[in-house]
């Protein structure tokens, strides 16, 4: 298939949030398989260490990750896990399994990525919900964060608190927001309007508007029945809303390679 855009360097972008339960890995692994299927080579890395759901949502085993191959139990070439047209690459299956400081896995991922980076177009990085060090690690090495808003109170509360902590490490940081559980595009607009009103009130800051994921049946049943919604008959509504994300980031990626080309020459 054609890209629709043509990209010259890897783009890096992090999903992430300010609690659990917002639908981030959800939202990472679909928009993965929208991407790969506009034609793009798309790797996701779940950088959630013990506590990672790509796989789960992907209904796929996990022999290597990063953490077992540190221990020297595999080599970097055996990481990547073929699957619904994307490249998965897990951190640690479990709580137990990573074993080493986070300094020493943050070395690794580095390693990972850049590895990453040789044979693919995107790469996704799923992170743990907060201001952890894991989360502070992807964004440093993302060129956008992506953060996925729901209308709930403690969820704006606690992305906001995410941002301001961002901001006061790099005021210039950059990040995008996706709006889930949306029950309308209208509704989804409204809370991503409130969510920059406040930004902006506090911080003088605003984030990108890349698309809204509808609270649908299709989307409870593509996450318990462990597929990406391309994989089911998830209705072209759904699709239409995951390949308007797609098509943004595209777009985004593609600016800020020509901003980049731009400052170098």
């Amino acid at each position: 298939m054609k890209k629709p855009i043509e990209l010259e360097q890897p783009f890096v972008f992090t999903v992430i949030s300010g609690k659990g339960g917002v639908g981030k890995s959800m939202t990472s692994v679909n928009t993965a398989t929208m991407l790969s299927k506009l034609g793009y080579k798309v790797a996701l890395l779940d950088a959630d260490l013990g506590l990672a759901n790509c796989a789960t949502l992907l209904n796929e085993p996990v022999s290597a990750t990063v953490s077992s191959w540190m221990e020297g139990k595999c080599g970097i070439e055996d990481l990547p896990y073929y699957t619904s047209g994307i490249t998965l690459v897990t951190g640690a299956n479990d709580p137990g399994e990573n074993k080493f400081k986070p300094d020493l896995f943050m070395d690794a991922l580095d390693q990972v990525t850049a590895f990453l980076k040789q044979s693919h177009d995107f790469i996704i990085i799923d992170t743990p919900a907060g201001a952890g060090e894991m989360s502070l690690w992807a964004l440093d090495i993302s060129q956008v964060g992506v953060l996925v808003l729901v209308d709930e109170p403690t969820a704006i509360s606690d992305v906001y608190r995410l941002c301001k902590y961002v901001f006061n490490i790099d005021p210039g940081y950059k990040f995008a927001s996706i709006v889930n559980y949306a029950e309308s595009e209208d509704t989804a607009q409204s809370t991503y309007q409130r969510f920059n009103t406040i930004l902006n009130y506090f911080l003088n800051k605003q984030t990108q508007y890349f698309g809204f994921i509808p609270a649908s049946k299709q989307i409870r049943e593509s996450v318990q029945k462990q597929e990406p919604l391309l994989n089911m008959d998830a209705g072209t509504d759904i699709l239409r809303e995951f390949e308007f994300i797609a098509e943004n980031v595209l777009a985004y990626a593609k600016n800020e390679e020509k901003t980049l080309l731009k400052t170098v020459h």
